[in-house]
């Protein structure tokens, strides 16, 4: 066997490998979602035994049971997003009028926003007209954006939405003024349950990037210390001539 034809086997084999033991991993996570649920479950059964404590033991109890109620709780939130990212389905894709989308998507999370004192606005570009996507999971992956944005930004911040074309290409940009993040965080910031966040699972952005791909697009970050950061969505726009096209749902 020649040795290109050696690497060629040996690349098949670790792929073939690679994606038994995914398979392997998310019906083990599968398998241990149920019984945690039902710990979950008991859990807060009991803790409704010891809302009014009446002594000192009771009360340490209580703060005990809260600790292991909200471990279990993050177990939980890990397992569904690493089911979220391992089976995914297949995107249907289909032409997305794309400022429309943002537009209604924007105004639907501007609410939250301004809870928080932070404001958010859109600028859609002029010449954008369709891009092919699956807009259920571009949608996802912009929601997840924005949240990072939110959690980056502090009272008086501002998140920007843009669409922009460029060439056969339709950029999708999300900025956001808040803290940035450091030089040596960036380089892993898609590396899977990578976070900085004491609540993250660290597989929001490697989400993100798999549905862009996925989508035929690619995914790049920028970011600056003390000024913020932008994720650039680069989206295929194979439907942006075909005037009055529905979009998909």
């Amino acid at each position: 066997m020649s040795p290109p034809a050696r690497d060629e086997r040996l690349a098949r084999i670790r792929t073939q490998r690679l994606a038994q033991l995914g398979t392997l991993l998310a019906g083990f996570a599968h398998e241990i979602r149920n019984p945690l649920s039902t710990i979950g479950l008991n859990l807060q059964l009991v803790l409704e035994e010891f809302r009014d404590p009446e002594n000192a033991r009771d009360k340490r109890t209580e703060k005990r049971l809260v600790t292991v109620e909200a471990e279990v709780r993050r177990l939980q939130k890990i397992l569904e997003e690493f089911l979220s990212y391992a089976r995914a389905p297949e995107p249907k894709l289909g032409p997305v009028d794309l400022n429309a989308r943002l537009q209604a998507l924007c105004e639907f999370q501007l609410p939250e926003m301004k809870e928080h004192g932070v404001s958010l606005r859109f600028y859609p570009g002029g010449d954008v007209g369709l891009v092919t996507a699956d807009w259920d999971h571009l949608q996802a992956a912009v929601v997840n954006l924005l949240r990072n944005a939110l959690d980056a930004s502090k009272a008086g911040g501002e998140i920007l939405v843009s669409t922009v074309r460029e060439g056969a290409r339709v950029l999708l940009r999300v900025t956001d003024t808040g803290a940035g993040i450091p030089a040596d965080v960036q380089p892993h910031v898609f590396d899977p349950y990578f976070s900085t966040k004491k609540t993250g699972t660290g597989l929001g952005l490697p989400t993100v990037r798999r549905v862009v791909e996925e989508l035929g697009g690619s995914l790049t970050m920028e970011s600056e210390p003390g000024k913020g950061t932008q994720f650039t969505l680069r989206l295929p726009s194979g439907h942006a001539n075909q005037a009055g096209a529905e979009p998909t749902s």
